[in-house]
C-alpha cells in the first residue's frame, strides 16, 4: 500500500535503519525447542481471559462489509486500541478517499489483494501475508480498495487495527512500514508456528518497529497444540480468533472464532497459555500494546486528545492546513468511480457527479454523513463507557 514494493520504507518512516539492521541479522525462520512450555512457573503466572466479545456484523466504506469487536459499544476504551475489524471487500467495494490524524494504522491482508493510494503520491498493493503499518500523524488522505482480477475474482480478506499516538507523537510527519509475507520473521515450536510482525516470539523478532510499543502474532496451533507467549508486564492485550476455537489460560476459557478475547493484566502476570481444540487446530492473532496514560477523542478518523483537537483536525482538512495542505483537489485514481452516481447538474458547467453510498437508494442521493465521537479517560477497563454520541467512522477507514 505505498510505493516502494520491494518491502523498504517510504520517506519519513521511523526507526528505518532499526529496521534495515534487523532484516540484515535475523533469520526468517526459526526453530525453537523452548522449554518455558513446560515450566510450572509460567502456569502460575500466566493471564487469564477476560471480557470476550463475538465480532458485529456492519457495513463500512462504500458496499463493504466488517466484522468490528474492538470499537464496538460492548468494547470501548482498551488503550491503545481504537477499532479492529476484520474485513472482507469484494469489486467494485472498498474505502475510497477518507483523512487521518493522531493514529495508526496495521493493515495484515489474509487473502486477496488490496490497493492503497494517498496524496503525498504513494502508490501500493498488499497480497495475503503482507502487511502494512502506517502513522497518519499530523495528516493522510488516501483509499484503500480491493484489486480483483477479472479472471481470478478473489474478495480481499484483510484485519485492520487502530492504534492511538502518544500525545507527543499526534503531529509527526506521516510514515508507511510495508512488509512483504516473506521479510516477516517466523519460528516454529512444538505443535504449531507463529508469524512476528512486531514484538517477539520463540526467538524470532519482528521486523517492524512502531512508534508506541506493540507486538502483533499471528499463530498457528495444530489439533492438540499448546503454546506459551510471554507478554510484557502490564501491557494490554487481546486475541482474536480467525478459525477455529481456542482456550486461553490455565485452566483456561473457550474462545470461538470470530470472537475477541481480552487478557488480565494483573501485576507478576508474564504472558498467556494457548490452547486449540484436541480434533481440530486454530488460527488467532495476538495482539499487544502499552496502554497511553492520556485522554482520547475519537471523531470519525481524528484523535485527539481533547475535543478541540478533534474539531481542529476536522476544519484543518476541510480547509487544506496543517498537513492537510495536499488534501484540496485532490482524487484518487484508484477510489475515484466507487460510490458515484449520475445527478443533474444544479448550475452550468457544475460537476454531473456525486459521492454516495449504494445502500442510501431510494433517499433522494444525498451523500450520508456519520460521524463517530467518543471521548475516553484512561485508567478503566476495556468496555467502559464512552463519552460522546456516534454511529460510525466518517469517511470509511
Amino acid at each position: 500500500m505505498t510505493a516502494p514494493d520491494n518491502g523498504s520504507s517510504s520517506e519519513g518512516d521511523v526507526d528505518s535503519l532499526g529496521d534495515a539492521m534487523a532484516d540484515a541479522v535475523l533469520s526468517p525462520c526459526i526453530e525453537s525447542d523452548d522449554d518455558t512450555q513446560s515450566s510450572s512457573a509460567a502456569t502460575s503466572n500466566g493471564r487469564s481471559a477476560g471480557k470476550t466479545v463475538e465480532a458485529f456484523n456492519t457495513a463500512e466504506g462504500v458496499g463493504a462489509r466488517v466484522l468490528r469487536s474492538i470499537g464496538t459499544p460492548a468494547l470501548w476504551n482498551l488503550s491503545p486500541f481504537l477499532i479492529l475489524d476484520h474485513a472482507s471487500v469484494g469489486q467494485g467495494a472498498g474505502f475510497p478517499d477518507h483523512p487521518h490524524r493522531g493514529m495508526a494504522t496495521v493493515t495484515y491482508v489474509l487473502e486477496g489483494t488490496m490497493q492503497h493510494e494517498d496524496f503525498m503520491g504513494n502508490y501500493g498493493r498488499l497480497s495475503r501475508g503482507d502487511v502494512q503499518w502506517m502513522t497518519a500523524g499530523r495528516g493522510v488522505v488516501h483509499a484503500e480498495m480491493p484489486f480483483v482480477d477479472p479472471a481470478h475474482p478473489v474478495d480481499a480478506v484483510a484485519l485492520q487495527l487502530w492504534l492511538d499516538l502518544p500525545a507527543a507523537k499526534k503531529m509527526v510527519k506521516p510514515s508507511y512500514k510495508e512488509k512483504k509475507a516473506d521479510a516477516l520473521a517466523r519460528a516454529t515450536f512444538q505443535g504449531g508456528s507463529v508469524v512476528v510482525v512486531s514484538g517477539e516470539s520463540h526467538g524470532a523478532i519482528g521486523p517492524i518497529r512502531p512508534i508506541a510499543g506493540c507486538w502483533f502474532l499471528d499463530f498457528t496451533l495444530e489439533a492438540g497444540g499448546e503454546v506459551w507467549q510471554p507478554i510484557p508486564e502490564g501491557w494490554t492485550a487481546f486475541v482474536y480468533v480467525l478459525d477455529g476455537g481456542v482456550t486461553v489460560g490455565r485452566p483456561g476459557k473457550e474462545v470461538a472464532k470470530q470472537n475477541c478475547c481480552v487478557l488480565s493484566a494483573a501485576a507478576g502476570e508474564e504472558g498467556v497459555w494457548l490452547r486449540s481444540r484436541p480434533r481440530s487446530g486454530t488460527r488467532l492473532v495476538l495482539v499487544a500494546g502499552e496502554p497511553l496514560d492520556q485522554p482520547m477523542v475519537l471523531q470519525g478518523p481524528f484523535v485527539s486528545t481533547t475535543r478541540d483537537g478533534a474539531a481542529q483536525a476536522l476544519h484543518d482538512y476541510q480547509n487544506g492546513r496543517n498537513g492537510f495542505e495536499k488534501a484540496l483537489g485532490w482524487r484518487s485514481d484508484i477510489g475515484k468511480d466507487v460510490g458515484m452516481v449520475r445527478r443533474k447538474p444544479r448550475r452550468k458547467g457544475e460537476e454531473e457527479w456525486e459521492e454516495r453510498d449504494p445502500r442510501e437508494k431510494g433517499r433522494g442521493g444525498k451523500r450520508r454523513e456519520e460521524r463517530n465521537e467518543a471521548e475516553v479517560n484512561p485508567g478503566k477497563e476495556g468496555g467502559g463507557k464512552a463519552k460522546g454520541k456516534g454511529k460510525g467512522r466518517s469517511g470509511g477507514r
